[in-house]
């Protein structure tokens, strides 16, 4: 929803995470407010939009009834969507305890692709800190 080249988005676009659903809105030129709630079923914790792709990318985490004794299962994504239709187009799951922390869209030197790149870290229930960190580069 930001960029280098184009700090001004940060100011016309908005984006909202809470339990279960995602809510963008843009401003557009005579100042009035555009906002679309997708449902996703699961928490949104990150977000970056890249406008070559038309897409959004999420870190995100579900929560789910384990059964066996009673704690709620927690497994992160990283969900890629369309942005117009909100469709995922693409979705990867975490490994366990793995989290999304963070998530930028960027291109490097001599290459006119745009990537999505996302830090992940393992958080194990046994530590206070993680202690373990990936970096993930996607196209």
């Amino acid at each position: 929803m930001s960029s280098e080249t184009n700090p001004v988005c940060v100011v016309l676009s908005l984006a909202i995470g809470k339990e279960g659903e995602l809510t963008i809105g843009t401003i557009d030129d005579i100042q009035k407010l555009h906002i679309r709630t997708v449902p996703l079923g699961e928490h949104p914790c990150r977000i970056s939009h890249q406008e070559h792709s038309r897409t959004f990318a999420i870190c995100s985490a579900k929560y789910s009834p384990s059964g066996s004794n009673g704690e709620d299962m927690e497994t992160h994504y990283i969900r890629l969507i369309e942005d117009q239709t909100f469709e995922i187009i693409s979705s990867v799951a975490l490994d366990p305890y793995e989290n999304g922390c963070s998530i930028i869209t960027c291109s490097f030197t001599d290459d006119f692709n745009s990537y999505y790149c996302v830090g992940t870290a393992y958080a194990l229930p046994e530590e206070s800190e993680p202690s373990k960190v990936c970096f993930l580069s996607c196209v």
